[in-house]
C-alpha cells in the first residue's frame, strides 16, 4: 500500500510539472516580448518585427503575436531619425496588423489601447497637419479603451500623454494629464507583473507613467 501511494504521488507531480511546462507557443513569445521591451535600435525593432511574424503564421488563432508584431513597427514609426515616409510606412503595417488581432479578439482593451497608440504615433510625425484631423480619433479611441477597462494603466498614460499635450496647446492647466498619469502609475506598481508576463499579457508603459509622474512635480 505504501509503494502504490509513492508511486501515486510521483505520477501526480509528473502531471504538474508537465502542466506547468511552457508550450512552445509560449517559449518563443515570452523571449521575443523580453527582446521588443528592451530593442533601442531600428535593427532590433525590425528583428523583433520579424519574429512575430513568423510566430503568428504558425498560431493563426493567436492574438498576441500580431499586438506585439503592432507593437514594434508603432516603435519605429516614433523612431525620430526616419523620415515621415519612413515613419507612415511603419505606422501602417502596425495598423493593419492591430486590426488583424481586432478581429481575433473584439473589444479587447490592450487591442483598442494599441489601435490608439498608433493613431498617437501617426500624429506625431507630422503635428502640424494632423494634429486637427487626427487628435479627435486618438482621443475616441483612448477613450474607447478606458470605456472597456478603465483600469487599464497603458490606456490611462497614453490619454494623459494626450492630454498634457492638449492642455499644453490650448494653455491650460495640467491637472487633468497628471492625474491620469498617477492613476496609471499606482495601477502599475499594484499589478503582479510575473503573472502578466506568464500569461503572455502587455506589461509596458510603466516607465513612460513613472517618467511623467516625476515632470509633474
Amino acid at each position: 500500500m505504501k509503494k502504490l501511494t509513492i508511486i501515486l504521488a510521483l505520477l501526480f507531480l509528473n502531471v504538474c510539472f508537465a502542466i506547468a511546462q511552457d508550450s512552445p507557443y509560449q517559449k518563443a513569445m515570452k523571449k521575443e516580448i523580453a527582446k521588443v521591451i528592451e530593442a533601442d535600435s531600428l535593427p532590433e525593432l525590425q528583428q523583433s518585427a520579424n519574429a512575430f511574424a513568423r510566430i503568428s503564421e504558425l498560431n493563426l488563432k493567436e492574438w498576441q503575436p500580431l499586438y506585439y508584431n503592432a507593437l514594434a513597427y508603432t516603435y519605429q514609426g516614433l523612431n525620430a531619425t526616419l523620415t515621415s515616409d519612413k515613419k507612415d510606412e511603419a505606422l501602417d503595417a502596425a495598423d493593419a496588423l492591430v486590426k488583424k488581432a481586432d478581429a481575433l479578439s473584439p473589444n479587447n482593451v490592450e487591442i483598442v489601447t494599441l489601435q490608439g497608440f498608433v493613431i498617437m504615433a501617426k500624429l506625431s510625425a507630422d503635428p502640424a497637419s494632423r494634429g486637427q484631423s487626427l487628435s479627435g480619433q486618438v482621443m475616441q479611441t483612448f477613450g474607447r479603451a478606458l470605456s472597456i477597462d478603465n483600469k487599464n494603466p497603458r490606456a490611462l498614460i497614453l490619454m494623459a500623454q494626450m492630454e498634457a499635450g492638449m492642455a499644453k496647446f490650448f494653455g491650460t492647466g495640467p491637472e487633468k494629464a497628471c492625474g491620469l498619469a498617477k492613476q496609471s502609475a499606482d495601477i502599475f506598481v499594484a499589478q503582479d507583473e510575473e503573472a502578466l508576463k506568464a500569461a503572455i499579457l502587455p506589461t509596458w508603459g510603466k516607465s513612460l507613467a513613472e517618467q511623467m509622474v516625476k515632470n509633474c512635480k
